[in-house]
């Protein structure tokens, strides 16, 4: 058995039911700083700074309460306390507990968070500042309207970044959603959007409900409809159909723009990627990393259908929400 630890990838050591350390690993060792054998499990977890035993106090282990913590070196651990039962009853015979490393995982969700509100307050307050002072003052000469085309694009450019900063993030909030109104909302945000094209939906018996991040959720709509209305000649129709079953929600968005080529669909959500139909258009190619970025959260899929010079169809997959 000792062999097989050495062999764990995370600190790991078996205690017996008191709680007395019988076998530790390398990793367990180094973490701890000692040996680490005979030693009581609860002291070496207080002595790390583990929070639930600053008290003093030393529950039982069945009761200890597990939570991820930063110890006193500054490392982030995630312990898992499990209880080693006979194959014929449910009185343990010892305990294993493992602890995860997660220290480089939080520093990048921090440093993540940092750029997030870098983008979201540093870096658009400035360009609000210059349309704010254009509107006050607006010109006609071509260099006002190309200081604020310019501005414009930038501020959008930022907007893409938030958004894929914050579909990576951790800080989904998932709640019973009627999909119909997020389509609704998201609508409602093209709408002012449209250069002569006819945005229709339908929404079937529009009943069908979702575990969802409704602001996450809604503005991935938002950029696949963007998409379509954007790469659309004016005159054309851009179209929603929601369909619900026992198996799931589907969701497709029509367009009749110039189609994607076959070779292009494989890489499609990746990021930076932009191809032929995407040329005369702002942007980075976040969009669409952002909507799979999200619909991958919710447990869904996305598929693309194309036809050069035909039109492009997207299909969004989703589990429904059950009570």
């Amino acid at each position: 058995m000792a062999d097989g630890l050495e062999c764990l990838p995370v600190a790991t050591l078996i205690a017996d039911p008191a709680g007395h350390i019988l076998l530790a690993n390398r990793i367990a060792r180094d973490v701890f700083g000692n040996e680490l054998i005979g030693e009581n499990l609860l002291e070496q977890l207080a002595a790390l700074g583990y929070p639930p035993l600053e008290n003093g106090k030393r529950p039982a282990l069945q009761a200890v309460e597990v939570i991820e913590f930063r110890d006193i070196h500054q490392r982030s651990l995630r312990p898992d306390l499990a209880p080693l039962l006979p194959a014929d009853g449910d009185v343990a015979l010892g305990w294993l507990l493992s602890l995860t490393d997660l220290t480089i995982e939080r520093e990048a969700q921090q440093q993540r968070e940092t750029l997030l509100r870098f983008l979201s307050h540093d870096l658009r307050a400035p360009h609000s500042a210059i349309l704010a002072l254009l509107d006050v003052q607006p010109g006609d000469e071509p260099i006002f309207l190309k200081i604020e085309q310019q501005v414009r694009r930038a501020l959008n450019l930022t907007e893409s970044f938030v958004q894929l900063a914050k579909a990576e993030s951790d800080g989904y909030r998932f709640q019973p959603s009627l999909f119909a109104m997020l389509v609704l909302d998201a609508f409602d945000q093209v709408a002012a959007q449209l250069k002569g094209i006819h945005l229709q939906h339908n929404l079937g018996d529009g009943e069908a409900m979702v575990w969802a991040d409704q602001s996450l959720l809604t503005r991935a709509l938002f950029n696949l409809l963007e998409n379509a209305v954007k790469y659309s000649p004016s005159g054309t129709t851009v179209t929603l159909d929601l369909h619900s079953d026992a198996d799931g929600l589907e969701c497709r968005i029509s367009d009749q723009g110039p189609g994607i080529a076959a070779e292009d669909l494989p890489e499609l959500f990746d990021q930076y990627r932009r191809f032929d139909s995407a040329k005369g258009s702002e942007g980075l190619g976040l969009g669409l990393t952002m909507v799979k970025t999200v619909v991958d959260r919710h447990q869904g899929r996305i598929q693309c259908e194309s036809v050069l010079h035909e039109g492009t169809t997207f299909l969004l997959q989703l589990p429904l929400w059950k009570d």
